[in-house]
């Protein structure tokens, strides 16, 4: 870090309001939409004019900076060279190198202001590196990269050279790791992280549960939000299709039955013949990875063998996480209630119904227990924990659960961040979306054998605040961490309470 300073944010998410293909009557800009451009292009500005000691930012935004999984457009003929799927007519564009072309120029001009203040950003002599997520996994074809480094040219001389596509995580030996995190998500990882590719398909990326679902139910459905489901069981979806009238409530349904037949085929794939070509790919790339990075191989093979299998692997999993033992008893208990209040009570019947009702409600936490949990903020923290043991680094950096975070992790003493998320969505009443953008990011400066991190939550109207301050020596100490209260000043001279890790 004696050449930069790093500037690390997550969970942008940009053009995930474009679903005007899935969902016609959608507005052509969300009110989300416009704060998120405007405070991010206020954020890239500020840094812009403000380096630190004279030493340029390196930005590192670490994953799900472009929403691909999320959007659903369309695609003149001309513009394409993969021919469309019966379910990319349905939903829009899918995940093909052309598909995902056409989709980031849609993006580029959609957040035209974004694109043009990071490409000034990058022009002024900063550095980019992109890490990609769960939501920006199609980054991963070559000709994608080379778009998107165009895309930042045109709007400012050389901005494209100085831009760097990691394919897994960005690390600077005992300073900071950074990777997205969706790999420690059971419903967002991927197999092969290097190759994400659908075996039948190799021209298509992998999608992940939370895409199929994102795409099949999610987008297409009015007031439905991508954020809150991981407090939702299946009465409140058939509460929410309810509202939508009988219609919009078989609607739902079939959209939901197509997902789950989607996700049937997912599970085959990993048992498919093609699988193993894959995996040869993977393990290629992944040997390419450890030479250019001078990491050991071994090394990589204990980091993937951290990640969580996708729910895709375990067709009871599978089941399990798309609810279908809850919507089972749902209606089990539905049809019972029925056939209770019609029929002739007898001791032998009550005793049966009681049976029946203790077998039911045991099978249905017996598979319930096969459902991964939702919130993956568990699995991120541990996940960081054995990281650290692998690639020593003061700071174990990851975002995709947006909700942010800084703690000293027990094991081996690294201080765990989460960079929360920019995106938000609108709801359809106009409250408070069930998950706010934070708005937060991460800035590290190095002076000597110390780094000073702190994770500041940006409003480009009242100034920057400070929420959390690490100063730390570049090989984390293993004591645990001592908490003292510490006033902070904000750059616009506002003082807020933040905490010190000594």
């Amino acid at each position: 870090m004696s050449t930069h300073n790093l500037l690390v944010l997550s969970d942008v998410h940009l053009g995930s309001d474009l679903v005007q293909h899935a969902r016609p009557d959608a507005p052509e800009r969300s009110g989300a939409s416009l704060r998120r451009d405007r405070e991010l292009v206020a954020l890239l500005e500020w840094y812009r004019d403000r380096p630190q000691a004279n030493t340029p930012w390196r930005l590192v935004i670490a994953g799900d900076f472009i929403d691909f999984a999320g959007m659903s457009v369309s695609g003149l003929p001309d513009e394409l060279c993969t021919e469309p799927t019966d379910e990319e007519r349905l939903h829009g564009l899918g995940s093909a190198a052309d598909h995902t072309l056409i989709k980031l120029q849609r993006v580029a001009t959609h957040h035209r202001q974004v694109f043009v203040a990071l490409a000034e950003f990058v022009a002024t002599g900063n550095d980019l590196v992109i890490v990609r997520g769960n939501h920006d996994v199609d980054l991963h074809w070559e000709p994608v990269q080379a778009g998107f480094r165009e895309i930042l040219a045109a709007h400012a001389y050389g901005a494209g050279e100085r831009v760097e596509f990691a394919d897994w995580f960005y690390y600077e030996e005992g300073l900071v790791y950074i990777e997205h995190g969706h790999q420690y998500d059971d419903y967002c990882s991927y197999d092969h992280v290097l190759h994400p590719v659908l075996p039948s398909d190799p021209r298509r990326s992998y999608p992940s549960v939370s895409d199929v679902l994102l795409r099949y139910v999610v987008r297409p459905t009015r007031g439905m939000l991508e954020s809150g489901h991981d407090s939702a069981g299946a009465l409140d979806y058939l509460r929410f299709g309810a509202r939508l009238g009988m219609r919009g409530l078989l609607d739902l349904g079939r959209r939901f039955a197509l997902a789950v037949l989607c996700l049937i085929s997912l599970w085959r794939e990993h048992f498919s013949d093609a699988a193993l070509w894959v995996r040869q790919e993977h393990e290629r790339k992944m040997a390419l990875l450890a030479e250019a990075r001078h990491i050991s191989l071994i090394k990589l093979r204990a980091l993937a063998s951290l990640q969580r299998p996708p729910v895709t692997r375990s067709l009871l999993r599978l089941l399990a996480g798309v609810m279908l033992d809850r919507i089972a008893v749902a209606l089990a208990t539905l049809v019972a209630l029925t056939w209770v209040l019609v029929a002739r009570w007898t001791p032998t019947l009550g005793i049966s119904v009681g049976a029946s009702l203790a077998g039911l409600a045991l099978t249905a936490w017996l598979w319930g227990r096969a459902r991964a949990t939702l919130d993956a903020s568990d699995a991120l923290r541990e996940g960081a924990s054995a990281v650290a043991n692998l690639f020593p680094a003061a700071l174990i950096v990851m975002g995709h659960t947006h909700l942010p975070e800084m703690t000293r992790r027990p094991r081996g003493g690294a201080t765990y961040v989460n960079l929360g998320a920019w995106a938000e969505e609108d709801t359809p009443d106009g409250t408070s979306p069930p998950l706010p953008a934070s708005r937060t990011h991460l800035v590290v400066c190095q002076n000597g054998d110390r780094l000073t991190a702190k994770l500041l939550r940006w409003d480009a109207t009242s100034g920057m605040e400070v929420l959390r301050t690490s100063r730390l020596r570049l090989r984390p100490p293993a004591a645990p961490p001592s908490l003292a209260p510490a006033m902070v000043p904000t750059p616009s001279g506002h003082f807020v309470q933040a905490a010190e890790i000594a």
